[in-house]
């Protein structure tokens, strides 16, 4: 119910003469624990602040210990960079403690610096941000070893640095995750890695098209009228589990600056891109003899990617701008074979696997392989014998006895023994050409795998 104001008039609500004394005496009473806890705070840093250097190697251990990305590093990395960063920070952190500050992201320029320096590293972001969670539960394990628990004023400090430890531990991460990703971004804004539009509508077979002239003339990129097609191929994952890894990305940009230093064309000019983790090099040519240069200059890029354990497919000598899309998929199919055996090498052609290509397509490959190498691999596995290697080696040696029991080292004898049980169990003659031909194609099946 409403009051009349006429009648009652404004309501006024007088304090007690006390009050005002008692807020001055509660500021003064709040001031001494503020001033003794920081002093506890002060005695707390100091004792642990002697010992920096070895919590940092301390730090360093508990990373390589729960991190893969730093257990694989060297230890040059660790000692010159990884504890260097570690201990940039700690120093940081107990400086503002020491002083009662609060820290801004900004203090931490070191780990921002090392961050960056992550992206060429190959360790990912997230094992990044996993460091600086370790780093500080190093730094509270040694704030907790350096507290007099028997001292109520030294534990109530313990307190307040834990909550500044947690305010450190996201500034951290904050300049982590900005000095990483801004990296990232600059590594990743290279005009010579053609934007993701016009690689696939190159390979779609869409070069012809208004919408690519059109794509091409907003980057100052003069397409060539016809390009050999090359997919270098590192590791075998999954296009979404690649496109969320930051380490993965950052690998791949390797790869690119690898391709652009060896693929050097004699005319033209090279394109790249990345799709699905692949990296793709469209490289002009004016000759179809020209493919024997590009066998060459991937062979020595095989070389130079070699830790990386890269698988590289080169499509045939197709012309104009809509044969990309078929350069494309041999150049995949050249590469997903290198990837599958090891028969062909690290480089492989289009034109030397064409008939594994026809193989792997085949609605018969299951019968094949029923029919030839699985009753050899079945009588290998139970009788510990060599039919299969037997049968590879005879016809790597080209169907000669000799040559193929020198490379088994066994005597000739024994080859003609071994075909003729080969023969007992298929029912194919290694010596019947139609037969040969059965078993061959039965030896590219397993070498390639289970075909899709």
């Amino acid at each position: 119910m409403a009051l009349n104001s006429e009648r009652c008039g404004p309501t006024v609500i007088r304090r007690p003469p006390a009050w005002p004394a008692a807020d001055e005496e509660g500021e003064e009473a709040a001031a001494v624990p503020a001033a003794a806890d920081q002093e506890a705070v002060r005695l707390i840093v100091g004792r642990f602040s002697r010992q920096l250097e070895p919590t940092a190697r301390l730090m360093v251990g508990r990373y390589c210990s729960a991190i893969a990305d730093y257990r694989l590093a060297d230890a040059d990395f660790l000692d010159r960079d990884v504890y260097l960063v570690s201990l940039d920070a700690l120093q940081v952190t107990v400086g503002d403690l020491e002083h009662g500050r609060q820290g801004v992201a900004d203090e931490f320029s070191g780990v921002r610096a090392g961050a960056a320096r992550r992206v060429h590293q190959d360790v990912a972001l997230e094992s990044f941000l996993h460091a600086v969670r370790l780093w500080g539960k190093v730094l509270w394990e040694s704030v907790i070893s350096s507290t007099r628990a028997d001292v109520a004023a030294e534990r109530g400090a313990a307190l307040t640095i834990a909550g500044r430890i947690l305010e450190h531990i996201d500034l951290v991460s904050v300049a982590a995750a900005q000095g990483y990703l801004e990296e990232l971004q600059s590594v990743w804004s290279d005009r010579e890695v053609i934007r993701r539009d016009l690689l696939d509508a190159l390979i779609s077979g869409d070069g012809d098209s208004e919408h690519v002239r059109r794509l091409a003339r907003s980057l100052r990129l003069r397409l060539s009228q016809d390009y050999i097609v090359v997919v270098v191929r590192t590791e075998e994952r999954r296009p979404e589990e690649i496109q969320h890894s930051l380490a993965r990305q950052s690998g791949l940009r390797r790869v690119v600056e690898a391709v652009r230093a060896q693929l050097l064309p004699v005319a033209g000019s090279l394109l790249m891109g990345v799709r699905h983790g692949e990296v793709i090099a469209l490289y002009p040519f004016e000759h179809s003899a020209e493919l024997g240069t590009v066998r060459r200059l991937c062979s020595a890029l095989a070389g130079t990617l070699e830790s990386a354990d890269a698988r590289i497919g080169i499509s045939s000598c197709r012309l104009g701008l809509p044969g990309l899309a078929t350069s494309y998929a041999e150049a995949r199919e050249a590469a997903e074979i290198a990837a599958g055996t090891g028969a062909h090498g690290r480089v492989v052609a289009f034109e030397d696997v064409l008939i594994d290509s026809i193989v792997r397509a085949s609605g018969h490959a299951d019968r094949i392989l029923e029919g030839t190498i699985t009753p050899l691999l079945a009588y290998d596995a139970e009788h510990k014998a060599e039919l299969v290697a037997t049968l590879r080696a005879y016809v790597e040696s080209g169907f000669n006895l000799t040559r193929c029991a020198e490379s088994r080292s066994v005597h000739p004898n024994t080859i003609v023994y071994r075909l003729r049980r080969i023969k007992e169990l298929t029912g194919r003659d290694p010596h019947v050409p139609d037969d040969l031909l059965l078993l061959q194609l039965g030896l590219k099946l397993t070498g390639l795998g289970s075909p899709q």
